[in-house]
Parts: C-alpha cells; sequence; structure tokens
C-alpha cells in the first residue's frame, strides 16, 4: 500500500534517493510492487526497476555527487 504521505515525501528527494526510496517499495510490495509503485508514482517502469537495482549493490559510504560528472545543463 502506498499513501499520500510517501508520495509527497518522494517529491522532496532528488532524482537518486528518488529511485532507491521506489526501489524500497517496490521490494516491499513483492509481485507486481514495480507496476504499482510506476503508476502510483507516475513514473516509468524502468525507473522503479533500476531503483531496485542500485538498492542491492548500494555501497556502505554516500556518493559525494548525485549525477556523473558532465550531467546536467551547460554553462556557457
Amino acid at each position: 500500500m502506498i499513501t499520500e504521505d510517501e508520495i509527497r515525501y518522494y517529491k522532496q528527494l532528488d532524482e537518486r534517493q528518488g529511485r532507491l526510496f521506489l526501489g524500497m517499495k517496490a521490494k516491499q510490495l513483492g509481485r507486481s510492487g514495480v507496476r504499482l509503485v510506476s503508476e502510483s508514482f507516475g513514473v516509468d517502469c524502468k525507473t522503479v526497476r533500476k531503483g531496485k537495482e542500485e538498492l542491492d549493490t548500494l555501497p556502505d559510504t554516500p556518493p559525494k555527487r548525485v549525477r556523473k560528472a558532465g550531467g546536467g545543463a551547460k554553462k556557457n
């Protein structure tokens, strides 16, 4: 089950944190969790699956960057 509080919380997270949160929710929901999370949060199934994969390989220390170097808008 997904609550309104969880949806509001998800909207406050950055990209990586959001994927990890979606992956965690999908794992908690078990079978068809990816589909349920995708529909409830309005994200692509690939995003939820990627979050599950990242959650399985999560290092002990947090990364220093959210995006890879060179990501984001280019500066003039």
